[in-house]
């Protein structure tokens, strides 16, 4: 019997996990592997399936699990239209956001989530709160793309209707050597406050790590200080953290530390972990791991 998978990657499509569940699922192109301009669709029963690579202008192809495909015409005034309603959407909830960081008041106390991870206000800055709620502002350079909230409780929710990919928050400090990129803010103020010569990029994810690689064009001593999840690896395999860094990392040349000895998985647990001696031992570790990346040409 055909595989619908395997019918997906003969037309060019990259899926990462094909399920039979009835749901449109976004995935990248052979022609844009670093976009997901391709998408897919398996019904419930297997036996049916959909595709379509918004970039061949072919429209959508009905695959049967008897090897049949056919494709429907793409209606290109409705592509137009659903794509000016998508960019309507993104700027309304721009001014949503930009509106929502605007009412947020500065921090005058020290947030109880990040009191509880261990940390102090070094660093804390840039950052807001609003009923109650610490806030991150997601930066596009010098622009707000989105905010990150953080209840007490660690639960976290991005503003909805606004992309973060490619933005961050930067921890910038006076005559800074190293530059540091990590997941979290958690995790970036472990390390803001630990590593004394350093500026701190917080990705917010680990799949957003290599887009706000390619965004601010680093340049200099670069590390990205990763997330150790070995228990993900002992369950699934891999390790997402350590992966995800090191593929960002190869891509300009950094290098790449994690925590090590630790039953946590990343640099704020570190922090705690390692005592009295744990911002020495942070900043050692994360300083060994320093690679010199040269300036884009």
């Amino acid at each position: 019997m055909p595989d619908f998978r395997d019918d997906l990657i003969r037309a060019g499509l990259r899926p990462r996990d094909v399920v039979a569940d009835g749901e449109w699922h976004r995935c990248p192109t052979e022609s844009h592997p670093k976009k997901k301009n391709g998408a897919f669709k398996l019904a419930l029963h297997g036996s049916v399936g959909w595709y379509i690579d918004f970039a061949d202008g072919r429209g959508v192809a009905t695959w049967h699990a008897t090897g049949l495909v056919s494709h429907a015409p793409m209606d290109q005034e409705a592509v137009a239209a659903r794509r000016a309603r998508e960019r309507s959407d993104r700027i309304q909830a721009l001014r949503r956001v930009r509106s929502y960081w605007a009412q947020a008041r500065t921090c005058t106390r020290l947030h109880p989530y990040l009191e509880r991870k261990g940390l102090t206000a070094l660093g804390t800055a840039g950052l807001r709160e609003h009923d109650g709620m610490l806030v991150v502002p997601v930066m596009w350079h010098d622009k707000i793309i989105s905010v990150q909230s953080i209840h007490q409780d660690g639960t976290k929710r991005f503003f909805a209707g606004c992309s973060v990919k490619g933005g961050s928050f930067v921890m910038t400090r006076k005559g800074a050597a190293v530059t540091v990129l990590v997941e979290g803010l958690a995790t970036g103020l472990a390390v803001y406050q630990s590593v004394r010569n350093a500026t701190v990029v917080v990705a917010f994810d680990t799949g957003n790590l290599l887009p706000v690689t390619q965004t601010l064009g680093l340049h200099g001593s670069v590390v990205f200080a990763a997330d150790n999840d070995a228990g993900t690896l002992e369950r699934r395999g891999f390790n997402p953290g350590i992966e995800a860094a090191t593929n960002a990392a190869e891509l300009i040349g950094a290098g790449v530390a994690w925590p090590k000895d630790i039953e946590g998985t990343d640099w704020c647990d570190a922090l705690k972990e390692y005592g009295p001696t744990g911002v020495k031992r942070i900043e050692r570790q994360i300083l060994a791991g320093v690679r010199y990346v040269a300036a884009p040409s």
